[in-house]
Protein backbone atom coordinates (compact mmCIF):
# COMPACT_ATOMS: atom_id res chain seq x y z
CA UNK A 1 0.00 0.00 0.00
CA UNK A 2 2.08 2.97 -1.25
CA UNK A 3 0.79 6.53 -0.72
CA UNK A 4 -2.37 6.08 0.34
CA UNK A 5 -3.30 9.83 0.90
CA UNK A 6 -6.76 9.75 -1.01
CA UNK A 7 -9.54 7.97 0.00
CA UNK A 8 -12.37 6.61 -2.43
CA UNK A 9 -15.63 6.77 -0.43
CA UNK A 10 -17.15 9.72 1.04
CA UNK A 11 -16.64 10.94 4.32
CA UNK A 12 -19.34 12.11 6.11
CA UNK A 13 -17.99 13.56 9.29
CA UNK A 14 -19.30 12.47 13.27
CA UNK A 15 -20.33 15.10 15.37
CA UNK A 16 -18.89 12.87 18.35
CA UNK A 17 -16.90 10.12 18.97
CA UNK A 18 -15.89 8.41 22.06
CA UNK A 19 -17.24 11.45 24.22
CA UNK A 20 -15.08 13.61 22.33
CA UNK A 21 -16.98 16.56 20.77
CA UNK A 22 -15.79 16.58 16.82
CA UNK A 23 -14.43 20.40 16.07
CA UNK A 24 -13.33 20.31 12.35
CA UNK A 25 -11.37 17.88 10.51
CA UNK A 26 -7.75 18.47 10.27
CA UNK A 27 -6.37 15.63 7.73
CA UNK A 28 -7.59 13.00 5.71
CA UNK A 29 -6.03 10.10 4.74
CA UNK A 30 -6.70 6.45 2.67
CA UNK A 31 -7.96 4.57 5.93
CA UNK A 32 -8.59 7.26 8.04
CA UNK A 33 -9.89 11.22 9.46
CA UNK A 34 -7.99 13.16 11.67
CA UNK A 35 -10.45 15.92 14.09
CA UNK A 36 -9.41 18.71 16.10
CA UNK A 37 -12.15 17.83 18.88
CA UNK A 38 -12.75 18.88 22.23
CA UNK A 39 -12.84 16.29 25.51
CA UNK A 40 -15.38 16.26 28.13
CA UNK A 41 -13.56 18.36 30.21
CA UNK A 42 -12.65 20.76 26.99
CA UNK A 43 -9.88 20.21 26.22
CA UNK A 44 -8.01 20.39 22.81
CA UNK A 45 -7.53 16.90 21.02
CA UNK A 46 -6.62 15.50 17.80
CA UNK A 47 -9.14 12.26 17.32
CA UNK A 48 -8.24 9.72 14.34
CA UNK A 49 -11.13 7.29 13.10
CA UNK A 50 -10.80 4.59 10.61
CA UNK A 51 -13.43 5.36 7.16
CA UNK A 52 -16.26 3.65 7.21
CA UNK A 53 -14.84 1.13 4.85
CA UNK A 54 -12.02 0.63 6.48
CA UNK A 55 -13.35 -0.46 9.19
CA UNK A 56 -15.44 -3.34 7.57
CA UNK A 57 -11.95 -5.19 7.05
CA UNK A 58 -10.19 -7.32 9.91
CA UNK A 59 -7.01 -6.43 8.29
CA UNK A 60 -7.58 -2.86 8.78
CA UNK A 61 -8.88 -3.01 12.09
CA UNK A 62 -5.68 -5.12 13.50
CA UNK A 63 -3.28 -2.54 11.66
CA UNK A 64 -5.40 0.28 13.88
CA UNK A 65 -5.16 -1.93 17.21
CA UNK A 66 -1.64 -2.63 16.03
CA UNK A 67 -1.07 1.55 16.15
CA UNK A 68 -2.20 2.13 19.12
CA UNK A 69 -0.37 -0.39 21.27
CA UNK A 70 2.72 1.09 19.74
CA UNK A 71 1.67 4.94 19.62
CA UNK A 72 1.84 3.93 23.65
CA UNK A 73 5.43 3.14 23.79
CA UNK A 74 6.39 5.77 22.36
CA UNK A 75 7.85 9.17 25.00
CA UNK A 76 5.08 11.86 24.64
CA UNK A 77 7.43 14.69 24.52
CA UNK A 78 8.10 13.31 20.93
CA UNK A 79 5.19 12.84 19.69
CA UNK A 80 1.86 13.54 20.02
CA UNK A 81 0.88 11.27 22.68
CA UNK A 82 -1.89 8.77 23.09
CA UNK A 83 -4.94 9.94 25.53
CA UNK A 84 -7.87 7.25 24.86
CA UNK A 85 -8.90 4.87 22.17
CA UNK A 86 -11.38 2.05 21.33
CA UNK A 87 -10.22 -0.27 18.43
CA UNK A 88 -13.77 -2.28 19.13
CA UNK A 89 -15.96 0.74 18.15
CA UNK A 90 -17.62 0.05 15.09
CA UNK A 91 -15.62 2.42 13.32
CA UNK A 92 -12.17 2.41 15.78
CA UNK A 93 -11.05 5.46 16.96
CA UNK A 94 -7.61 7.16 18.75
CA UNK A 95 -7.53 10.12 20.69
CA UNK A 96 -4.20 11.81 21.20
CA UNK A 97 -3.03 15.85 22.77
CA UNK A 98 -3.65 18.33 20.25
CA UNK A 99 0.02 19.44 19.67
CA UNK A 100 -0.30 22.64 17.84
CA UNK A 101 2.51 23.28 14.94
CA UNK A 102 2.58 23.43 11.07
CA UNK A 103 4.15 19.72 9.04
CA UNK A 104 7.89 20.05 7.72
CA UNK A 105 5.45 20.53 4.74
CA UNK A 106 3.24 23.03 5.28
CA UNK A 107 6.36 24.68 6.77
CA UNK A 108 8.17 24.37 3.50
CA UNK A 109 5.54 25.76 1.63
CA UNK A 110 4.43 28.58 3.44
CA UNK A 111 7.93 29.79 4.32
CA UNK A 112 10.59 28.26 2.13
CA UNK A 113 13.85 26.35 3.39
CA UNK A 114 14.98 26.11 6.33
CA UNK A 115 18.89 27.31 7.34
CA UNK A 116 21.51 28.02 9.73
CA UNK A 117 20.64 27.17 13.27
CA UNK A 118 17.04 26.35 12.88
CA UNK A 119 17.53 24.00 10.22
CA UNK A 120 20.79 22.64 12.31
CA UNK A 121 17.40 22.23 15.60
CA UNK A 122 15.12 20.68 13.24
CA UNK A 123 18.18 18.00 11.88
CA UNK A 124 18.89 16.96 16.05
CA UNK A 125 15.80 17.36 16.82
CA UNK A 126 14.26 14.70 14.31
CA UNK A 127 16.90 12.20 15.13
CA UNK A 128 16.22 12.56 18.48
CA UNK A 129 13.05 11.75 18.04
CA UNK A 130 13.37 8.70 15.67
CA UNK A 131 16.05 7.50 18.02
CA UNK A 132 13.06 7.35 20.76
CA UNK A 133 11.03 5.36 18.33
CA UNK A 134 13.60 3.41 18.01
CA UNK A 135 14.53 3.11 22.03
CA UNK A 136 10.48 2.18 22.13
CA UNK A 137 11.35 -1.14 19.81
CA UNK A 138 9.40 0.33 16.70
CA UNK A 139 10.28 1.28 13.55
CA UNK A 140 7.97 3.92 12.00
CA UNK A 141 8.15 2.84 7.98
CA UNK A 142 6.48 6.21 6.83
CA UNK A 143 8.74 9.34 8.02
CA UNK A 144 7.95 12.37 5.69
CA UNK A 145 7.32 15.76 5.59
CA UNK A 146 3.57 15.13 6.40
CA UNK A 147 4.39 13.35 9.27
CA UNK A 148 6.15 15.29 11.20
CA UNK A 149 4.89 18.30 13.64
CA UNK A 150 7.16 21.62 14.04
CA UNK A 151 5.53 21.60 17.67
CA UNK A 152 6.95 24.62 20.17
CA UNK A 153 9.76 22.31 22.05
CA UNK A 154 10.78 20.14 18.82
CA UNK A 155 10.05 18.18 16.01
CA UNK A 156 7.57 15.28 16.77
CA UNK A 157 6.90 12.17 14.62
CA UNK A 158 3.49 11.60 14.36
CA UNK A 159 1.29 9.04 12.70
CA UNK A 160 1.59 5.15 12.96
CA UNK A 161 -0.29 3.85 10.85
CA UNK A 162 2.20 1.27 9.45
CA UNK A 163 4.72 1.18 11.90
CA UNK A 164 5.76 -2.27 13.23
CA UNK A 165 7.34 -3.43 16.28
CA UNK A 166 11.29 -4.97 15.64
CA UNK A 167 10.35 -8.25 17.78
CA UNK A 168 7.55 -8.95 14.81
CA UNK A 169 8.15 -11.85 12.45
CA UNK A 170 10.54 -10.32 9.99
CA UNK A 171 9.39 -12.61 6.96
CA UNK A 172 8.38 -9.69 4.54
CA UNK A 173 5.21 -9.71 2.69
CA UNK A 174 5.76 -8.74 -0.68
CA UNK A 175 4.00 -5.33 -0.18
CA UNK A 176 5.90 -2.11 -0.09
CA UNK A 177 4.31 -0.18 2.30
CA UNK A 178 4.93 4.13 2.61
CA UNK A 179 5.08 6.93 0.30
CA UNK A 180 6.98 7.28 -2.87
CA UNK A 181 10.20 9.17 -2.54
CA UNK A 182 10.44 8.47 1.08
CA UNK A 183 10.86 4.75 0.46
CA UNK A 184 14.19 3.00 1.11
CA UNK A 185 16.21 0.64 -1.01
CA UNK A 186 15.89 -2.34 0.54
CA UNK A 187 11.57 -2.08 0.98
CA UNK A 188 12.18 -2.18 -3.31
CA UNK A 189 14.08 -5.77 -2.65
CA UNK A 190 11.12 -6.83 -0.68
CA UNK A 191 13.32 -6.78 2.67
CA UNK A 192 11.78 -6.04 6.01
CA UNK A 193 12.85 -2.76 6.75
CA UNK A 194 14.62 -2.16 10.46
CA UNK A 195 15.40 1.20 12.43
CA UNK A 196 18.09 2.04 9.15
CA UNK A 197 14.89 2.38 6.87
CA UNK A 198 14.01 5.25 8.99
CA UNK A 199 17.79 6.67 9.46
CA UNK A 200 17.03 7.10 5.30
CA UNK A 201 14.36 9.17 5.34
CA UNK A 202 15.97 11.46 8.21
CA UNK A 203 18.28 11.60 5.74
CA UNK A 204 15.54 12.53 3.38
CA UNK A 205 13.75 14.72 5.73
CA UNK A 206 16.71 16.75 6.29
CA UNK A 207 17.78 17.51 2.41
CA UNK A 208 14.03 18.40 2.12
CA UNK A 209 13.76 21.15 4.61
CA UNK A 210 17.55 22.43 3.72
CA UNK A 211 16.23 22.75 -0.18
CA UNK A 212 12.74 22.90 -0.31
CA UNK A 213 13.29 20.04 -2.71
CA UNK A 214 12.21 16.41 -2.61
CA UNK A 215 15.79 14.71 -2.58
CA UNK A 216 14.49 11.65 -5.20
CA UNK A 217 12.67 13.80 -6.77
CA UNK A 218 8.57 13.35 -8.20
CA UNK A 219 7.44 11.22 -10.70
CA UNK A 220 5.61 8.11 -10.56
CA UNK A 221 6.38 5.04 -7.86
CA UNK A 222 8.51 3.29 -10.74
CA UNK A 223 10.98 6.46 -11.39
CA UNK A 224 11.26 7.31 -7.63
CA UNK A 225 12.22 4.10 -7.27
CA UNK A 226 15.11 4.09 -9.55
CA UNK A 227 16.40 6.70 -8.50
CA UNK A 228 16.74 5.73 -4.83
CA UNK A 229 17.94 2.45 -5.66
CA UNK A 230 20.37 4.35 -7.97
CA UNK A 231 21.69 6.35 -5.18
CA UNK A 232 20.63 9.54 -7.16
CA UNK A 233 19.36 12.34 -4.45
CA UNK A 234 19.55 15.94 -5.49
CA UNK A 235 21.00 16.83 -2.63
CA UNK A 236 22.43 20.63 -4.19
CA UNK A 237 21.98 23.17 -1.02
CA UNK A 238 22.18 21.23 1.66
CA UNK A 239 24.58 23.01 4.15
CA UNK A 240 28.20 21.21 4.51
CA UNK A 241 27.99 21.16 8.20
CA UNK A 242 24.74 18.63 7.55
CA UNK A 243 26.20 17.50 4.25
CA UNK A 244 28.24 14.08 4.94
CA UNK A 245 25.62 12.89 7.88
CA UNK A 246 22.54 13.36 5.13
CA UNK A 247 24.98 10.99 2.16
CA UNK A 248 25.13 8.77 5.34
CA UNK A 249 21.78 8.07 6.49
CA UNK A 250 21.19 7.93 2.27
CA UNK A 251 23.14 5.08 1.51
CA UNK A 252 21.79 1.84 -0.28
CA UNK A 253 23.34 -0.08 1.90
CA UNK A 254 21.14 0.13 5.65
CA UNK A 255 24.03 -1.67 7.19
CA UNK A 256 26.63 1.08 6.31
CA UNK A 257 24.06 4.23 7.51
CA UNK A 258 24.22 5.57 10.73
CA UNK A 259 21.82 4.54 13.71
CA UNK A 260 19.49 6.93 15.00
CA UNK A 261 21.12 7.41 18.19
CA UNK A 262 24.45 8.09 16.42
CA UNK A 263 22.78 11.15 14.42
CA UNK A 264 21.11 12.47 17.39
CA UNK A 265 24.47 12.59 19.54
CA UNK A 266 26.64 13.98 16.26
CA UNK A 267 24.45 16.47 15.43
CA UNK A 268 23.30 17.52 18.80
CA UNK A 269 27.02 17.74 19.14
CA UNK A 270 26.82 20.03 16.04
CA UNK A 271 24.74 22.26 17.71
CA UNK A 272 25.81 22.41 21.27
CA UNK A 273 27.92 25.47 20.12
CA UNK A 274 24.82 27.69 19.14
CA UNK A 275 22.11 26.21 21.94
CA UNK A 276 20.99 29.69 23.06
CA UNK A 277 20.29 30.98 19.42
CA UNK A 278 19.34 27.46 18.55
CA UNK A 279 16.80 27.40 21.23
CA UNK A 280 14.94 30.74 20.31
CA UNK A 281 14.93 30.47 16.76
CA UNK A 282 13.21 27.04 17.31
CA UNK A 283 10.67 28.53 19.61
CA UNK A 284 9.51 30.88 16.79
CA UNK A 285 9.01 28.06 14.48
CA UNK A 286 5.48 26.67 15.35
CA UNK A 287 3.91 30.01 16.03
CA UNK A 288 4.59 31.32 12.63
Amino acid sequence: MVGDEDGADELEDPAQVGGHRIVERIGTGGAAAVYAALDPEERWVAVKVLRPAVAADPAFRRRFAREVELLGRVAEEYTAPLLDADVHAPRPWLAMRYVAGPTVGDHVDRDGPMSGVELLEFAAGLAEAVAAVHRSGIVHRDLKPGNVLLAEDRPRIIDFGIARSTDEDTRGSGEILGSPGWISPEQFHERVPGPAADVFAWGGLVAYAATGRRPFGAGTLRQTAERVLNGEADLRGTPSVLLPWVEAALHTDPGRRPTSAHLAAAIGGLLGRRSAQASSNWASISSR
